[in-house]
């Protein structure tokens, strides 16, 4: 059975800023190494923003006149199982319209066999936004059904503003962690799981990384635990979803107690597992947490995990 692709869906309202963000995320991959198939849904006949992808040697497929989540659940299917096939991507991006509901995205995602649910983005324009009063129910269902949010275009915004968009959003999802994109530049580190291809890459880049592993911005940084002990998987869960909100990115491997090598990809409070098929050169547990002065945490994270074993 081949791997299913890790599928990450960005939504937003309209004019959130998605396209530009994502643009930014596919160049920090591409320079990984990592093969990127995106898919673009927008409203109406032609798409202006498809210039701003030439020259990338991104296969891109075009869903128009419609919502993923509605009328194009035929073609969507379709043209995913086409990309799969024809250019076997690392990884699947899809840009759902502004009138996209996620819950319905995440569902068509999670039926087709050929995909695995990375995660749902959810961009937000701190500049222009006023809140939900006037605005539609899909647009609030952004917000609700949500693994991430980010905040676009913090750099043109006040302290007031921010702090006004901030109780805005947690009138509605009072979960979800809240991280910034300055000029509509992000982190691949921050929104993505692992890619099984480069797991040797992510493994060895944070065994090198010593203490601590700065990402971007001197706020944001990320410490490894190391062990060859086994794990419990409910009990490693129990220790993920409680882990202080400062820490709002997990992700690693680690043996369990039937000696099954497992990955784990985890944002909030919101946590998945998958059971890996190549093993061979894995020999301990490695387990990764970014978030906000990450390293603060490590002594006290370091304690409770030793209780998980």
């Amino acid at each position: 059975m081949s791997k299913r692709v890790p599928t990450t869906v960005f939504s937003g309202f309209l004019g959130s800023g998605k396209t530009t963000l994502i643009s930014s995320l596919i160049d920090n991959l591409q320079a990984q190494n990592v093969q990127v198939a995106y898919i673009k849904n927008e409203i109406g006949d032609t798409d202006i923003d498809t210039k701003l992808f030439q020259g990338k040697d991104i296969q891109t497929k075009e869903l128009l006149n419609g919502c993923i989540c509605c009328t194009l659940v035929g073609p969507f299917a379709a043209a995913v199982s086409e990309l799969i096939a024809k250019f076997h991507p690392d990884r699947i991006i899809i840009e759902a319209s502004g009138a996209a509901d996620p819950s319905a995205i995440a569902l068509m995602i999670s039926s087709h066999p050929e995909l695995r649910k990375d995660g749902i983005v959810s961009v937000v324009d701190v500049l222009n936004f006023e809140g939900y009063k006037d605005l539609s129910n899909t647009a609030q269902r952004q917000t609700q059904f949500t693994d991430l949010i980010i905040f676009n275009k913090v750099e043109e915004a006040t302290l007031e503003q921010k702090k006004r968009v901030v109780g805005y959003v947690r009138e509605l999802n009072n979960q979800a962690p809240i991280i910034e994109a300055p000029k509509g530049v992000i982190s691949p580190e921050l929104v993505l799981g692992i890619d099984s291809k480069n797991l040797d890459d992510f493994l060895k880049k944070y065994l090198d990384a010593g203490e601590t592993d700065h990402i971007d911005h001197d706020h944001f940084s990320a410490f490894t635990l190391s062990s060859s002990a086994t794990f419990s998987q409910e009990g490693l869960y129990q220790f993920l979803t409680s882990l202080p909100k400062a820490l709002f990115r997990t992700k690693g491997i680690f043996k369990n107690n039937q000696q099954e090598w497992i990955s784990f990809n985890g944002v909030g409070q919101k946590v998945n597992f998958e059971e890996m098929e190549s093993t061979e050169h894995l020999s301990e547990s490695i387990f990764v947490f970014i978030g906000i002065h990450a390293d603060n945490y490590k002594d006290e994270v370091s304690k409770k995990l030793q209780q998980t074993h």
